[in-house]
């Protein structure tokens, strides 16, 4: 009996052994489990990230050409505006030279008159 004893030793060993094997590997399982559902929940979030970096980049760029849209139109309505104002100034320098070229004629035919009723 002694000899059957012994040789079932190494059987119940082999025996603990796997069990504790087994367990190990149920609990690694259960960690890698949880290791990848912490790496979906990352890659979630990163692609969210990623998507939110997106879309403000897309603001970021829309906003920059309308900045270029409005500052080219700023800068058409102040070359419009120095281009009325000249025209404004010279309007008012040729009413100006108008104004005396008149009052030169009405001063002259005034005279003439004045001198035509004296005769």
């Amino acid at each position: 009996m002694k000899i059957k004893y012994i040789k079932n030793i190494p059987l119940f060993s082999i025996f603990f052994l796997c069990n504790i094997l087994n367990s190990s590997i149920v609990m690694a399982e259960g960690s890698i489990e949880a290791l990848q559902q912490r790496a979906n929940l990352a890659y979630e979030q990163m692609m969210k990230a990623k998507y939110k970096a997106e879309m403000a980049e897309m603001e970021k760029t829309d906003a920059e050409k309308a900045l270029q849209r409005v500052k080219k139109s700023l800068e058409r309505a102040e070359q419009e505006s120095e281009t009325v104002r000249k025209k404004s100034e010279a309007a008012d320098s040729a009413l100006k030279q108008a104004e005396q070229k008149w009052n030169e004629a009405s001063d002259a035919l005034a005279h003439e008159w004045k001198r035509s009723r004296n005769k």
